[in-house]
């Protein structure tokens, strides 16, 4: 086995297509995104001869002046064909890599659920587990969970089903709200312009300031747009519900492979009553399936941190996913300890 950096993003674009298709926070479209704002991102691939195996995005991030550890977001990623045994032998591979190299304090992970350290946590409706083999094997050694725990779910729409099916799953006021807003004229406008972001961001100032959360600035949001993928399909848009000529709601929607993330939305305090972000969802929702996506991701629920968000998506109906739990090994055992210490506390 040999680990390297990266030559050719070509080649690691069309492993993850091929290889975990709904995985956007691994590919090299979403790292170069992450550079763009600053961050520091490198790429590794795992060789066996001449076949690329696995590959990982890795961000190092900083905890304080000169000390920093790794993460690597829903990865590694690795090739389909491997048995669960041998994607556990790859992830050893990557981790004694990172600990000979004496980089960061510990490595914060989340591989697909059938190639987790210890079968007891399996995450049974991991949604990205669809083509991987279920083995139980466990390692010499454990890893933490971490305690930084972002959304632990999501939900999902299937988008091959018919428009009928997907109607019927949706809860009866999400159904009436979406009929209203198409009958009161609201309408739906689709862009890629940096220019149409700007209607965005005028309601994402809004929409910060009423439930009282600090956004992201307006380059983050043109970076996103501007970024650029190997593979031209996926990109990101901006969707816009407009009343009488004014716009009233936005989202920015990440097409990926196979799936369609909702990233962000906004909406103004005006026409609230016209129920224009139902109308916008139930657009993106057919557009995403008349183009052949496969799925709809609203892109994380959690009914006790975000209740009022969490009930409106589920008013659309699909189903609730779990994503993978986050793990931390430590590189530096001493450094390592100390840092839990310190969670704990805190």
């Amino acid at each position: 086995m040999k680990i390297k950096e990266m030559k050719d993003p070509k080649i690691w674009e069309e492993f993850i297509e091929k290889n975990q298709p709904y995985n956007f926070l691994q590919s090299y479209y979403w790292g170069e995104f992450l550079k763009s704002e600053g961050r520091d991102v490198k790429y590794f691939e795992l060789y066996e001869g001449k076949t690329l195996q696995g590959v990982v995005l890795v961000e190092k991030k900083m905890m304080t002046k000169g000390v920093f550890y790794l993460e690597s977001l829903w990865g590694p990623v690795w090739s389909r064909k491997l048995a669960g045994s041998l994607t556990a032998d790859l992830l050893k591979h990557f981790y004694f890599f990172f600990l000979k190299n004496g980089e960061g304090v510990f490595w914060r992970l989340s591989p697909p659920a059938s190639v987790l350290i210890s079968p007891r946590y399996l995450e049974s409706s991991y949604y990205f587990e669809a083509g991987y083999s279920k083995t139980n094997f466990s390692w010499d050694f454990f890893p933490s969970l971490a305690r930084t725990r972002p959304p632990q779910k999501t939900l999902i729409i299937n988008l091959l089903q018919s428009e009928e099916s997907i109607l019927d799953e949706m809860k009866a006021k999400t159904r009436y709200n979406v009929k209203l807003s198409e009958r009161k004229g609201v309408t739906v406008t689709w862009s890629t312009k940096a220019i149409d972001l700007k209607n965005f961001w005028k309601l994402n100032v809004i929409t910060a300031d009423r439930g009282r959360f600090t956004s992201h600035d307006f380059d983050h949001y043109l970076r996103l747009l501007k970024a650029k993928s190997i593979i031209p399909d996926n990109h990101i848009e901006v969707v816009t519900a407009s009343y009488k000529g004014k716009v009233v709601s936005a989202n920015l929607i990440l097409f990926f492979n196979k799936v369609v993330f909702y990233l962000h939305g906004a909406s103004s305090n005006e026409h609230r009553n016209l129920m224009p972000t139902y109308l916008l969802h139930f657009e993106i929702i057919k557009k995403a399936k008349a183009a052949g996506y496969e799925f709809y991701d609203f892109w994380g629920i959690d009914d006790k941190k975000w209740p009022g968000v969490t009930k409106f998506k589920e008013g659309f109906g699909g189903k609730t996913k779990d994503y993978p739990p986050l793990y931390e090994l430590p590189l530096k055992n001493y450094y390592y300890k100390l840092y839990r210490l310190y969670k704990a506390v805190r």
